[in-house]
């Protein structure tokens, strides 16, 4: 079978990482190291789909990949628009951070080694995991590295220019920014970047039609300004949404880059510091 064939490959089990009020299951399919044995890091992956659609078999491929080089990987669910508005979305994310790091003894995990992939509205997600920690619940929800592909950092620079991804902004926060400007600042993970945030590995398609790329610019230029571990790959004429199909060009391109990045913040015992350990 060569390496970027498209199959989908079966999660080694699915289970519920959380419940949230409504009574839903929210479930992960989760991936682990085979015979020989894992390296002490977890991966989250984190569809996207305008944060209305999209599900969490989009990330099979990737997840399994990971788990082939020893790490533990996890697609998982969110709630969604417009029955869930922001932060529900986010709050599901951060659970299951939470959960793996609960799980750490079982999955042969450090809590200091967890990153997170998502694209698009997931990638939106993830950066919001690598910069903003949960206040609820005991235990850290910020993740350890980020992998983000082409995701809405800012909502508030945004809005100001509509464009295709403006109305599911909306509908995602629950309401308009002359409502809801508390939330659209909230809900933007760029905005909220320090010195605690997270490496991040940043892709984007400068002809994006659909986010447009100065959104990954405006996060790239916090981090570098917040002195944190980032790279920025354009990835010229990818499309929108390009990473799900490991048979594209670009994504053949960008997930050896990927892989390097989880393998470098959170293998390295010398890298940023920790982060949630257990």
């Amino acid at each position: 079978m060569k390496y970027y064939e498209s199959e989908m490959p079966a999660p080694d089990f699915t289970e519920c990482f959380s419940r949230p009020a409504d009574g839903r299951e929210l479930l992960a399919d989760i991936f682990v190291p085979g015979k020989s044995g894992g390296n002490g890091a977890a991966v989250v992956f984190i569809h996207g789909g305008g944060w209305c659609a999209g599900e969490r078999r989009s990330f099979l491929w990737h997840a399994h990949r990971l788990s082939l080089r020893g790490y533990v990987a996890c697609t998982i669910d969110y709630r969604l628009t417009p029955t869930a508005p922001f932060p529900a979305a986010l709050l599901d994310c951060q659970a299951a951070v939470k959960w793996l790091r609960h799980q750490a003894a079982r999955f042969g995990i450090r809590g200091d080694r967890i990153g997170a992939m998502g694209s698009s509205a997931g990638g939106h997600l993830a950066a919001c995991l690598g910069v903003l920690d949960d206040a609820g619940e005991p235990g850290s929800a910020r993740v350890n590295c980020v992998v983000d592909v082409h995701g809405v950092h800012d909502f508030v620079a945004h809005q100001a220019g509509g464009g295709k991804i403006a109305e599911y902004m909306e509908a995602f926060i629950g309401g308009p920014v002359s409502e809801k400007r508390a939330l659209w600042i909230e809900a933007s993970p760029a905005l909220h970047v320090d010195q605690n945030s997270a490496p991040m590995l940043l892709m984007h398609d400068p002809h994006d039609d659909t986010v447009p790329y100065e959104q990954s610019l405006l996060l790239a230029k916090a981090l570098m300004e917040a002195g944190r571990p980032m790279q920025f790959l354009p990835t010229p004429g990818s499309g929108h949404g390009f990473v799900y199909n490991p048979q594209k060009t670009w994504t053949q391109k960008v997930w050896p880059n990927a892989m390097a990045w989880f393998d470098r913040h959170l293998l390295d015992s010398e890298g940023d510091e920790a982060i949630g350990g257990v």
